[in-house]
C-alpha cells in the first residue's frame, strides 16, 4: 500500500490533517509521497491510500466505481440528536422565513458551509450553491461545548474538544450507547457531540473516517483510522491494523460473540 498525500506548493503537507496523517504513517513504517496536483494521481490503483480533501477523494473513488455514502444524521442514532432534523432544498428553506432560525447545511459535502439562517442577508453565502441544491434543516440547539469523538473497528479511541467552554463535560455513557447502536457503522469515522446548557449530551453529526479533522489527535491513531476506513472501501486487507482490531468487529459490535 502506497500513501499519497496532498501537499502545498512549498511541498510540506497542505494542512494540519495531512500533517498530522504524515507523521502517523510515518511512525507506522510507511514512506509517504506528496502530491500538489491531482493530476498526479491519475496512475494510482485501488490499494493506494490518499490523503486530501473530500473532493479529491470522491473523484479518486468514483474512478474505481466506489460511491461513499452520506453519514450526518444515521437513522440508528435519531434519538441522540435531542432536535427535529430533516431535508429540504436550498430554495425551498429560503422560502420558509417562519421556520427561521434554523442550521442549514448541504446534504453533499462543500457545496457550501453549514451556518444558521437567520435573515434574508444570509443569501450571500450560498451564492454559488444551485437552487436546488439538497440540504440538512436543524433545529437550533444551545451548545456549551463541542467534542470530535474517534472511532476505528467500533472502538473509541480518543475524544477532542474543538468548540466551546472547557469547563463543560459530555455525558460518556451516551457516547458509548451510541457506538454501540451505530451497527451500520463504517470502519473508521468520528461522531461530534456537544453538551448543552441544560445538561444533555447531544449528537451533533457523524463524518465519514474517509477525510476528518484531527483536532490534535495522536498521528499514529488517527493515520490508522484513514487506512481502517480505505482498505473497507476498496476491500483490501489492512496493513496498519497491526493488533488485528479488524477481526469480527462487525460481530462484536451487534453482540454476536
Amino acid at each position: 500500500m502506497r500513501i499519497f498525500i496532498k501537499a502545498s506548493a512549498n511541498g510540506f503537507p497542505e494542512t494540519e490533517t495531512e500533517y498530522t496523517a504524515w507523521q502517523g504513517f510515518q511512525e507506522l513504517g510507511f514512506k509517504p509521497i506528496f502530491f500538489k496536483s491531482e493530476n498526479e494521481l491519475e496512475d494510482c490503483r485501488p490499494d493506494d491510500l490518499i490523503v486530501g480533501g473530500v473532493t479529491v477523494i470522491n473523484r479518486r473513488l468514483n474512478a474505481y466505481g466506489i460511491t461513499i455514502d452520506e453519514y450526518d444524521y444515521p437513522t440508528q442514532l435519531s434519538d441522540y440528536l435531542g432536535r427535529r432534523v430533516w431535508t429540504d432544498t436550498l430554495e425551498g428553506i429560503l422560502g420558509k422565513p417562519e421556520q427561521w432560525p434554523v442550521f442549514v447545511k448541504p446534504v453533499k459535502n462543500k457545496a457550501f458551509l453549514g451556518f444558521v439562517l437567520k435573515t434574508g442577508r444570509e443569501v450571500p453565502r450560498m451564492r454559488s450553491a444551485r437552487p436546488d441544491e439538497p440540504v440538512w434543516c436543524s433545529e437550533l440547539v444551545s451548545f456549551q461545548a463541542e467534542w470530535r469523538v474517534f472511532v476505528r473497528y467500533g472502538n473509541v479511541w480518543d475524544v477532542r474538544p474543538y468548540r466551546g467552554d472547557w469547563r463543560a463535560h459530555f455525558d460518556a455513557s451516551v457516547i458509548e450507547d451510541a457506538v454501540r447502536k451505530f451497527t451500520a457503522a463504517p470502519a473508521g469515522y468520528a461522531m461530534d457531540f456537544g453538551a448543552t446548557d441544560d445538561g444533555r449530551t447531544l449528537l451533533i453529526e457523524v463524518n465519514d473516517g474517509i477525510a476528518l479533522g484531527c483536532y490534535g489527535a495522536d498521528p499514529v491513531e488517527y493515520a490508522k483510522t484513514l487506512s481502517a476506513r480505505w482498505c473497507e472501501l476498496v476491500g483490501m486487507h489492512d496493513e496498519c491494523d497491526r493488533y488485528f482490531e479488524a477481526s469480527d468487529w462487525k460481530n462484536r459490535l451487534r453482540g454476536n460473540l
